[in-house]
């Protein structure tokens, strides 16, 4: 099984939750970013990965928390999409 690591710490009274990041290095609200720790890493530092500061969550129960999928709108998407907004009459 494969976990999120999720920071207590960090994602209280925040609104979203935060995540390390891969290697046991920095936070994200991401998930794209976020590392994936195997139940091997969890049992070589059992106290390191959940304590009142850090909780493991499995990926597939993250995945079912998930309410959306947002695009941002980057150029590189608008571009993507082959969306010349200047050439686009208003209506």
């Amino acid at each position: 099984m494969e976990y999120y690591i999720l920071s207590l710490k960090w994602s209280n009274g925040k609104g979203k939750y935060v995540w390390w990041g891969p290697d046991s290095a920095g936070y994200t609200e991401d998930l794209n970013k976020a590392g994936v720790y195997t139940e091997e890493d969890l049992a070589k530092r059992p106290f390191y990965y959940r304590n009142t500061s850090t909780y493991p969550v499995p990926v597939e129960t993250v995945k079912q928390m998930i309410t959306q999928t947002v695009v941002p709108s980057y150029s590189e998407n608008w571009d993507l999409m082959k969306i010349n907004l200047a050439e686009l009459k208003e209506y």
